[in-house]
């Protein structure tokens, strides 16, 4: 009895360490098995999220490559149209602005296949073209013109002081220096937060400093529109070296926008007021870097027109009377509101329209015409001085030559966007010692992918 006894407790034992090592090894594999799936979900989830950004970054290129390539192939779009512009206004039709339509055009190329309802429903049918099925994602693009916007930066066709005035006088008019009165007065009349005030001339004579070349300080007379350098001291003395960080002008020219950051008086309110009032929105830029120095009167908005023109003649009735300078900027506003289209095929005709001349084809004839002579909302023409008037039109153009080019992809939970500036300008060159002619796709100034 003893020795069955003795057994069956073994037994019993035996079993009850069984099931614990049982029970642990369940256990253990257990632990291992979900320490495999998350690893296994973990890699699966960054490789697809790799293969989402990959695709991304492919349809960003792609949009942004088919965009140079609709720039660049715009004369052959605007010979087409010429025929119908000739006959509805008599002048050659100006570079027609493709690019403010490229997120449209370029919608068969950037729409997945299970979102091309409303496509076909314009007769746009890519379903049995090679390469269109099956988009892993969706593409946008906004492209905009820097040419119609005003260059602080040094000109790429000027230099010395016909660069430094050019700039000078176009910042001073742009901020209301010209007027008795001016709506941006408070922004150069209050001591920023380390206390220092930078008046509308120190502000810029700080932005000419910043990228001419030599050391010496500049002075800017806006009464004779004129500047000049050497007369109070060195750069060397500026308000940069008293910074937590010191540092000094650049004595080069700007390479980005961000860079008007370390510029003085370059404060919060100057950036949301003339540099980009809608934060990264480069359609609402009101300055840039990247122009020749020229202003696309088809391009540029009513205020920097204004400010151009004021910078050669200050004097008249568009400068001087804040009334007369509203009514010239709401009304050419609301035109471009409403005629989508290049309104000007030169520069003269632009002049034309300031200065009231012209057919009832032209554009101020038309608007007697249909808002009759004694109205008040038209604003009262302007004579400008005979030596300023071809000088005045050399600083126009009619067609847009740098382009800031932003495409972004989307591909799942993956969003890759390039920002670009692009020069088709023909007169540029490689610099030494390369040589070459301009790209036909036209060259990068700048280039980043977030």
């Amino acid at each position: 009895m003893n020795r069955r006894r003795k057994a069956s407790n073994r037994t019993r034992s035996e079993e009850g360490v069984a099931l614990i090592v049982a029970i642990a090894t369940v256990a253990i594999l257990s632990v291992m098995l979900a320490d495999m799936h998350e690893t296994t979900g973990t890699a699966f989830a960054v490789s697809t999220s790799q293969r989402d950004a990959l695709q991304a970054e492919y349809m960003a290129k792609s949009a942004l490559n088919l965009t140079r390539l609709l720039i660049a192939k715009e004369p052959d779009v605007r010979r087409f149209v010429d025929p119908l512009y000739r006959a509805a206004t008599g002048r050659s039709a100006p570079q027609l602005p493709v690019w403010n339509f490229v997120n449209e055009l370029l919608s068969p190329f950037c729409t997945p296949e299970d979102q091309r309802e409303t496509l076909m429903q314009l007769g746009v049918d890519f379903g049995d073209t090679v390469g269109f099925e099956d988009l892993p994602g969706e593409c946008s693009v906004q492209a905009v013109s820097e040419n119609g916007k005003v260059n602080i930066n040094d000109p790429l066709f000027l230099d010395g002081e016909q660069a430094r005035n050019n700039v000078a006088t176009q910042l001073f008019s742009l901020t209301g220096g010209q007027l008795p009165e001016s709506p941006y007065d408070a922004l150069f009349n209050t001591e920023d937060e380390t206390g220092t005030l930078t008046t509308r001339i120190d502000l810029i004579t700080a932005v000419i400093d910043w990228w001419d070349p030599d050391i010496q300080r500049t002075d800017f007379d806006p009464g004779a529109g004129q500047t000049r350098t050497g007369g109070t001291g060195t750069e060397d003395d500026s308000l940069y070296q008293l910074d937590k960080e010191p540092y000094r002008n650049k004595n080069a020219a700007f390479d980005s926008i961000q860079e008007l950051r370390l510029v003085r008086g370059f404060s919060d309110d100057f950036w949301a007021t003339f540099v980009e009032p809608i934060p990264n929105d480069p359609q609402s830029r009101i300055m840039t870097i990247y122009a020749s120095g020229l202003v696309n009167v088809n391009e540029a908005s009513a205020q920097v027109l204004l400010g151009r023109i004021c910078s050669f003649a200050p004097e008249s009735t568009l400068c001087a009377d804040p009334l007369e300078s509203l009514k010239f900027v709401q009304i050419l506003t609301t035109i471009r509101q409403l005629i989508p289209i290049p309104l000007f095929s030169r520069p003269t005709d632009f002049l034309n329209f300031v200065e009231g001349k012209g057919t009832e084809k032209d554009l101020f004839g038309m608007l007697v015409g249909f808002l009759g002579e004694e109205s008040e909302l038209l604003f009262t023409p302007i004579e400008i001085p005979e030596d300023q008037r071809e000088p005045l039109a050399r600083s126009f153009a009619t067609s847009a030559q740098i382009f800031t080019i932003e495409a972004t992809g989307l591909v799942g939970r993956s969003q890759v966007r390039i920002e670009s500036v692009v020069n088709f300008h023909s007169r540029w060159v490689p610099p030494p010692p390369n040589t070459g002619r301009l790209p036909g796709l036209g060259v990068f100034h700048y280039y980043r992918m977030n």
